[in-house]
């Protein structure tokens, strides 16, 4: 059973103050549509890489594909983590989604539930906020090269507490800090 765990990209979707607006504008052609997407890098369920924060760290295309995938577990309690690749951290926030969703109403993770997670060897952790913490927190994370994945959708909390195979798969993009994701789960 494949569970999605990404938000929509579409019109109207929020999105972190200062990044950019989304926007889909169809374009008609004579014989075919096409469509324009403006999308910044963060734009709904995405990947942080080292770059987002170390201005020496490796950019999405210095990152093997490798990083991106494997065994998960699911918890709604950062003090019972298990041995895997992954951690898939579900608070709630992801409710709000499109719901009331504001800056001030959302979980992250402090300091030391970071230092866990690099102590704890995971390589990525994701997260169903639009953040996984202040900036201390993603400097943390990404100086260790654990790749963090935010936005994660309101499906998390059907897989709270099992193992997962999950897949979140950047863009091909050369150069940036991020990428908006095709996050999943198969069980």
């Amino acid at each position: 059973m494949i569970i999605d765990l990404s938000v929509r990209i579409e019109n109207g979707m929020p999105f972190y103050p200062g990044d950019p607006e989304p926007s889909l504008v169809e374009i008609r052609k004579e014989d075919y549509v096409i469509h324009k997407v403006t999308i910044g890098t963060h734009t709904g369920t995405h990947v942080d890489v080292p770059y987002h924060f170390i201005p020496d760290g490796k950019r999405l295309d210095q990152i093997p594909l490798e990083k991106f995938m494997g065994k998960a577990y699911v918890t709604d309690n950062v003090d019972k983590l298990t041995d895997a690749d992954i951690l898939l951290i579900y608070t709630g926030s992801s409710k709000y989604w499109k719901k009331g969703w504001r800056m001030e109403n959302f979980a992250t993770i402090n300091i030391e539930v970071a230092r866990k997670i690099i102590d704890k060897g995971y390589k990525m952790v994701g997260i169903d906020s639009p953040s996984i913490g202040d900036n201390e927190v993603h400097r943390l994370l990404l100086s260790h090269e654990v790749l963090i994945v935010e936005n994660l959708s309101e499906n998390l909390k059907t897989i709270v507490g099992e193992l997962v195979n999950f897949q979140a798969l950047p863009l091909n993009i050369v150069g940036v800090d991020g990428s908006p994701v095709r996050a999943i789960a198969v069980k």
